[in-house]
């Protein structure tokens, strides 16, 4: 039987993702937080459950809320090293402060606990965090499980060159909107076994309407193609194709991983790299 509780007073305080909790509940939250989070009293907690869950009717089907502790930290500006998700476990973003102005946020990955969503029926939300905050958030977290882990060897063959891919990134982001990688195996092979690629760029629909496109859609596709190839005997690319986004299926991107560099994992945690755009964006 379902536990008795009236999910509207929730859905009508206007509880929802990138929700952030008052003092009544902050107070709460932080006795159900895990022993080794150090509070201050400008922290920010936000509620990073998906919106459905929060108002959900059944308490049993969901029980609890997601929190995740954000500080404020006296910089103008967030450190690029860790925006945009490139860090897997610190994050650091702006966020209006509710009087006009911006303060910076940090927050840490494992500094998350969850608390009684039936608590959420107590107080309104003291503030909420814009649509593209919110979202960078949650995309944060979700790539901390799906983003590409590839061999290895393979990783060895081109990462001394990271910061190369990422100048390039970012030097041609305006024609970027994600960039996929096929890798022939993900075993580990030995050195004078190659790795063979193909990559294929998304680039904007909208980059597809300038009268010389075609001229900057090869000249992209020879500088990805000039990177990798860089890498041979131990990779040899097989090609690189640029398609624009409105052409572009699940179907061409099936065999493929995402290979932004902020996607990207290395296995001995290395940090991850530059804002790339998403492919939602």
């Amino acid at each position: 039987m379902s536990t008795a509780f009236d999910a509207s007073v929730i859905e009508r305080h206007g509880w929802r993702q990138g929700a952030v909790l008052g003092a009544g509940l902050v107070a709460k939250a932080r006795i159900l937080a895990p022993n080794g989070i150090v509070f201050a009293e400008n922290d920010w907690l936000i509620v990073t459950s998906h919106d459905c869950d929060i108002v959900n009717w059944n308490l049993e089907k969901e029980p609890t809320v997601e929190l995740l502790r954000a500080s404020v930290v006296p910089k103008e500006k967030p450190d690029k090293q860790q925006v945009w998700g490139r860090n897997p476990r610190e994050m650091q973003l702006a966020a209006n402060d509710g009087a006009g102005g911006q303060v910076v946020l940090s927050a840490k990955v494992h500094e998350r606990w969850s608390m009684p969503r039936d608590l959420l029926a107590s107080e309104a939300p003291h503030r909420f965090l814009d649509n593209k905050t919110r979202r960078l958030i949650a995309e944060w977290l979700a790539k901390r499980y799906i983003r590409a882990a590839f061999p290895t060897a393979f990783d060895a063959r081109w990462r001394s060159k990271m910061k190369d891919w990422i100048d390039l990134l970012e030097g041609q982001s305006q024609l970027i909107q994600g960039i996929y990688l096929r890798l022939s195996t993900q075993a580990e092979l030995s050195y004078n076994e190659p790795y063979k690629t193909h990559l294929i760029v998304a680039a904007p629909a909208e980059a597809t309407t300038d009268p010389v496109w075609a001229k900057k859609k090869s000249q992209l596709e020879s500088l990805v193609e000039k990177f990798w190839k860089q890498f041979g005997p131990g990779i040899e690319c097989a090609g690189v194709e640029v398609i624009a986004t409105n052409a572009l299926t699940l179907a061409d991107i099936a065999n493929y991983q995402r290979f932004d560099a902020d996607w990207v994992s290395f296995a001995d945690d290395s940090p991850a790299t530059p804002p790339s755009a998403d492919m939602q964006a």
